[in-house]
């Protein structure tokens, strides 16, 4: 059958107060000052630019939430896979994927996972943006040829281990929840593996036998649950952080 997908159908009447309800973010204000030096002064350029990166974070973690509000559109548009195959199939196939599916659904189906991919891959440029904030802060070695010594979230809290033990602990907590854990791995397997929303080949080799059967899948409910998670997973960072670094008035 032949399938007409309308890309962003409808997306003008998207009411994203209404679409991000359920979204951890919704009504959190992002703390300001956390990464400001407190011996400011008015030629502090390191504040300045630290001001900047803050922006930048605050204005990733609202892409982040319009994103989620924005698949949650298409998802409440109707996305009909909770049964995503059946066997036999209603004209007889040995399996029948989406088999509740109509054309409209299709649709959905291909603008949700669109935001979702956004919603992932923005996701992480939160935390990333987080550990450059903490290097700068802490003025960490910054060193392009050791891995150990890039900017990136892992490596900041890996280096507050020594220096801010609380810290540390407490942002490794939330970087072993499930909440995060799962989403990482989505988001891996959307950036480097096989789509989550996307049905595979069903092939497997397990010591040089190889099988087939029907394909593993994510379903829409399960992969609204991951994002909800991570979402609550970048509230609790913001929280810790908040916790351990006490505010300081931004520059004006």
């Amino acid at each position: 059958m032949d399938i007409h997908i309308n890309p962003f159908e409808d997306i003008t009447e998207v009411d994203l107060r209404k679409t991000t309800k359920e979204s951890p973010l919704t009504g959190f204000e992002l703390p300001k000052g956390m990464f400001q030096k407190e011996d400011d002064h008015l030629l502090d350029l390191d504040n300045w630019d630290t001001q900047h990166w803050e922006s930048i974070l605050e204005n990733r973690s609202l892409t982040v939430e319009r994103n989620f509000g924005y698949a949650m559109f298409y998802y409440y548009k109707g996305i009909p896979d909770d049964e995503w195959f059946m066997s036999p199939g209603k004209q007889g196939q040995s399996v029948q994927y989406y088999p509740h599916f109509q054309e409209k659904h299709y649709s959905n189906f291909y603008n949700f996972t669109y935001f979702v991919d956004v919603f992932f891959l923005q996701s992480f440029t939160v935390y990333e943006t987080i550990g450059h904030l903490l290097f700068k802060l802490f003025d960490f070695e910054v060193n392009e040829n050791d891995p150990r010594d890039q900017i990136s979230f892992n490596n900041a809290i890996f280096k507050l281990k020594k220096i801010n033990r609380p810290l540390y602990k407490d942002l490794n907590k939330v970087k072993y929840s499930d909440d995060f854990q799962f989403g990482v791995r989505m988001r891996n397997d959307i950036a480097h593996n096989h789509p989550p929303y996307r049905i595979d080949s069903g092939i497997s080799k397990s010591e040089g036998v190889v099988t087939f059967g029907v394909g593993e899948y994510k379903t829409t409910v399960e992969i609204k649950k991951v994002m909800i998670g991570l979402l609550r997973s970048i509230k609790a960072t913001f929280i810790v952080l908040e916790k351990h670094l006490p505010l300081k008035e931004a520059i004006n």
